[in-house]
């Protein structure tokens, strides 16, 4: 029964990683029809209190809007092929004429940039245009964020800020204080240089999204391995052990009587 038992439970949890394994697929098949899409504009973005949950992740955009350069920030120990650096965040002010867009701020990943292994402060300088300007890219439901320990202060807002601002993740309440705003939910990967201001700084080489399917189908095999295990073992004690060693018993007692 104990055999019995583990076998269906093995397997059972097999089956459920595979289903796991096609929902992924379901949503990583949704992602790439989005990316097909027409490019979604500053009035299309949800401004009326929605939630992340609301954005059409991974879709392309095409917004427009003013740089809050004063405001970038700069997140650390962002890797890239390998190499540690910054990924870059700046404030974009939207364009949006009669929409309840208009004039909000919303939060654009730029790029990626090395850091400086002589001194870790130091960040290049980025060509920015001071009017307005189109964004291409992709919604994403949040900006960058990796494991940190512990919580960072809240900025001091004083003016236009005298150096750059290096943080190691950026929340509801960074941006409250920093902004004095809370900007709209979500974020833009950005995927190429604003036509108005061409830069070779900034590396745009964002990973495609994972799902994770690949590892529901890897748990999924090794569940099914161990239920075959399992159905092995019990046939082999169960069964064909015991048959075994009462056909040798039995010849050993015809050869003992013979």
């Amino acid at each position: 029964m104990a055999g019995l038992a583990t076998v269906l439970a093995t397997a059972a949890l097999g089956q459920w990683q595979l289903r796991r394994a096609d929902e992924k697929q379901q949503a990583q098949t949704l992602l790439q029809t989005r990316q097909q899409l027409p490019a979604w504009q500053s009035a299309d973005w949800p401004c009326d209190g929605r939630s992340a949950e609301a954005l059409p992740v991974q879709r392309t955009a095409q917004l427009t809007g003013t740089w809050l350069t004063e405001r970038t920030v700069w997140l650390d120990n962002r890797t890239q092929q390998g190499r540690t650096g910054f990924e870059v965040i700046t404030p974009l002010r939207l364009h949006a004429p009669g929409s309840a867009c208009d004039g909000r701020l919303l939060l654009v990943q730029r790029g990626w940039v090395p850091r400086d292994m002589r001194d870790r402060q130091r960040v290049p300088d980025l060509p920015t245009a001071t009017g307005r300007v189109t964004v291409p890219g992709r919604v994403v439901a949040s900006a960058s964020r990796v494991y940190q320990l512990g919580a960072e202060p809240l900025p001091v807002v004083t003016g236009a800020p005298a150096q750059p601002l290096i943080r190691q993740n950026v929340d509801a309440a960074f941006w409250q204080t920093w902004l004095g705003q809370s900007p709209l939910p979500g974020a833009v990967l950005q995927v190429q240089a604003e036509a108005q201001s061409p830069d070779t700084v900034l590396q745009r080489e964002w990973a495609a999204p994972d799902l994770g399917r690949d590892k529901h189908l890897g748990y999924a095999a090794q569940w099914f391995a161990l239920s075959a295990v399992a159905a092995a073992l019990t046939l082999w004690f169960q069964f064909i052990r015991p048959q075994r060693l009462a056909r040798r018993l039995a010849r050993n007692a015809h050869h003992a009587t013979s």
